[in-house]
């Protein structure tokens, strides 16, 4: 059977049963293949490792489904992050996977290609039982596993690392321009780099609308977007002229 989505399926059920009507989607971000139950009073659609479920207005989602959707950075073992992103993409499950052009010389030929950026890390844009059933259900997913930071003066606990969306966001924006003069430099996470600093904008130039903060990175200011725990994102600075606080 070909997945379909889950917001196909509600809207097949709504306009062939006038008891449906009041369905409505609370959750449409992953693909399935088979519907469990459908009646009246509760849908619940499910397929290996996720659930999705369209309830009536009246209802109460769970607690489970009610988590909200954050920003996940998992570590995936053995440099499988591709194989990690595929599997993600074919449940329709939100990841960005940062990557970077290389070209290589075969033979007498410059050969373009592409390769993360940073090797066993993936961004996943989920909740944590989504995160913990696609682990431990699809096999591909099985190479994940979350990040954690332990706050300092706790040596019995630690906390799982998310991104918080303002700074995934321009992390993303920033990746998707077109970096041809090699601005860009992916860092790793340092005390340094998520301190508080004066906020900038790019005002012109292929990183224009790009926010983050000012840094020196080895003698030289640069902008820099921080993932908290993570690492961070260095732009360069052609020219101060270039940039507005914010």
């Amino acid at each position: 059977m070909h997945p379909i989505s889950l917001h196909t399926i509600v809207e097949r059920i709504r306009k062939t049963n006038d008891a449906c009507q009041g369905l409505f989607l609370v959750q449409s971000s992953i693909m399935i293949g088979s519907v469990d139950k459908i009646t009246e009073n509760t849908t619940c659609v499910a397929n290996a490792g996720t659930r999705s479920y369209a309830l009536p207005v009246d209802s109460q989602p769970t607690e489970t489904m009610l988590q909200p959707l954050l920003w996940y950075p998992m570590y995936v073992t053995y440099s499988r992050e591709l194989t990690v992103r595929d599997a993600l993409e074919k449940q329709g499950v939100r990841c960005f996977l940062p990557m970077q052009q290389k070209t290589e010389q075969v033979g007498k030929k410059l050969v373009k290609s592409e390769e993360p950026i940073v090797h066993n890390l993936i961004f996943v844009y989920s909740n944590r039982d989504q995160l913990r059933e696609l682990k431990m259900f699809n096999r591909d997913c099985r190479f994940m596993q979350f990040m954690s930071v332990r706050p300092r003066n706790d040596e019995q606990s630690s906390v799982v690392i998310t991104v918080p969306e303002r700074q995934m966001n321009q992390f993303m924006k920033a990746m998707g321009v077109e970096d041809t003069e090699g601005r860009r430099t992916y860092l790793h996470y340092s005390d340094y780099l998520g301190r508080e600093g004066q906020r900038v904008r790019f005002i012109r130039g292929p990183f224009e609308g790009i926010e983050g903060t000012i840094k020196r990175i080895k003698n030289n200011r640069q902008m820099v977007i921080s993932l908290p725990h993570v690492g961070a994102l260095a732009i360069s600075i052609p020219s101060i002229n270039d940039l507005e606080l914010i």
